[in-house]
């Protein structure tokens, strides 16, 4: 066994204890104790407000739009810290510096410098109440950014923020990426109940908070949050805009224009909506940095990374690999895909707890076949088989059933002729279909 086999397996220890004892049915605010990430950086001495950091919260886009501020900001001469989950292959992915991944050494040396403390903080807990994986985590990016002497930080919330780990800390701003109806049964019931949940980033005496587009229930509720603890909101459609000029399986092309500029840029992520989340990074750090001039945050733009997302895989057959889990995240993969070449060839899989369906309706007629699967995380669950399989074959009879990802994608390429394969659903299944493209294809792995 590994060592950082061994030091991630520590940092998920505390919840697998506590599991069996937690009540079911409760939400996050009920369940999950990020206080004890608190007390850990305490006793460690890893303060939480010395090094300027944006949260960044919302339900989908948060990983793109954090690699878009973090490529701004380090394209500006910051020495920048990037802190984002889930991982797709490479558990270190989730703390970096300046784009590169934390060692494996220092993980491991990390994580066993924080050790005996979190021993001790466990130690005192009640059976029911851990210490939580991404508080652990955070801890160790926190010390590896002081380590690395970061100017500036990059923090994503996970599926929330009210009791997210990552929203122990202080932040001079805060994002609101766009916000849909998602984990009903740990952040609440209602839309508003769960864009609440998220607008917890939002502190009295914060800079600004820039929200990308949001629906109108939840922009009110910004607003009304905001103005509660007068904090400045910059909110997409009011207060900065931006609008498509051309797009492609290369990226996108945008127009941008606020009070502070007005402008054409383009980013290397494929999808029409990355001009949204790089827009919502645009207004951002025109507020961190007023003075900053287009030709900066061009170059910023330019040098984004962010692997599995619309991610276009060159090659015979070409894939497309896009972590998309709900109704409209399909819609705007399906904009995509009357690019590729045809025919399509689609891989899905995608987990109970997420719209599987309205990712199934929108995504099965394009096909000329459906492979359904799952993918291999013993934390996630599918729904079963048969009744995928059932629903899928009310929108495209070529569907089929295949256990392993691995599996599906040889099939699916094997099927594809000139056409494109495409893997969508759960990051999960975008981490197996990257482990596949290069021990079976031959592809390269961008993380």
């Amino acid at each position: 066994m590994s060592q950082s086999y061994q030091a991630i397996k520590y940092i998920y220890q505390s919840y697998v204890d506590a599991k069996p004892h937690i009540p079911p049915g409760l939400f996050d605010v009920d369940k999950r104790n990020p206080r004890y990430t608190r007390m850990l950086l305490d006793i460690l001495g890893l303060p939480i407000d010395t090094t300027p950091t944006v949260l960044l919260a919302g339900s989908k886009g948060k990983g793109s739009t954090s690699a878009l501020v973090a490529s701004l900001q380090q394209q500006a001469g910051m020495k920048t810290g990037l802190f984002t989950g889930p991982h797709l292959v490479d558990f270190m992915e989730r703390i970096r510096v300046d784009g590169e991944k934390i060692p494996e050494e220092d993980f491991v040396r990390l994580v066993n410098w924080l050790r005996p403390a979190a021993d001790s903080l466990i130690a005192k807990l009640p059976p029911s109440h851990y210490l939580g994986p991404v508080g652990l985590v955070l801890v160790v990016a926190l010390a590896w950014y002081r380590e690395q002497m970061a100017d500036f930080n990059v923090v994503e919330c996970g599926r929330g923020a009210l009791a997210d780990d990552a929203n122990i800390l202080w932040n001079n701003w805060s994002l609101l990426t766009p916000v849909m109806l998602e984990h009903r049964d740990n952040l609440g019931p209602s839309l508003l109940d769960i864009a609440a949940n998220k607008l917890a980033v939002v502190k009295p005496g914060q800079q600004v908070c820039v929200s990308a587009g949001q629906v109108a229930e939840v922009a009110q509720l910004a607003q009304s949050l905001c103005r509660r603890f007068d904090v400045p909101l910059k909110l997409a459609g009011r207060d900065y805009s931006y609008e498509v000029e051309d797009w492609g399986l290369w990226g996108c092309k945008f127009s941008y224009k606020s009070q502070r500029r007005q402008g054409s840029f383009q980013v290397p992520l494929a999808g029409r909506f990355q001009a949204g989340n790089a827009a919502a990074a645009i207004a951002l750090v025109e507020e961190i940095d007023p003075g900053r001039d287009d030709g900066l945050i061009q170059a910023g733009l330019d040098n984004v990374r962010w692997p599995g997302r619309c991610e276009f895989v060159d090659g015979t057959p070409p894939f497309i690999l896009d972590g998309a889990i709900n109704t409209q995240s399909a819609q705007h993969l399906s904009q995509l895909l009357a690019l590729a070449q045809q025919p399509l060839q689609i891989v899905l899989a995608v987990p109970a707890d997420k719209d599987w369906q309205g990712m199934i309706s929108q995504l099965a007629p394009l096909a000329e076949n459906v492979w359904l699967t799952e993918a291999n995380n013993v934390n996630l669950h599918f729904p079963p088989p048969d009744d995928v399989l059932a629903y899928a074959r009310e929108h495209n009879l070529n569907s089929t059933f295949v256990d392993t990802a691995e599996q599906a994608m040889l099939q699916a390429a094997e099927k594809a002729g000139r056409g494109t394969v495409v893997v969508a659903g759960t990051q999960s299944l975008i981490r197996d279909a990257k482990i596949v493209l290069q021990s079976r294809f031959g592809r390269s792995r961008d993380l």
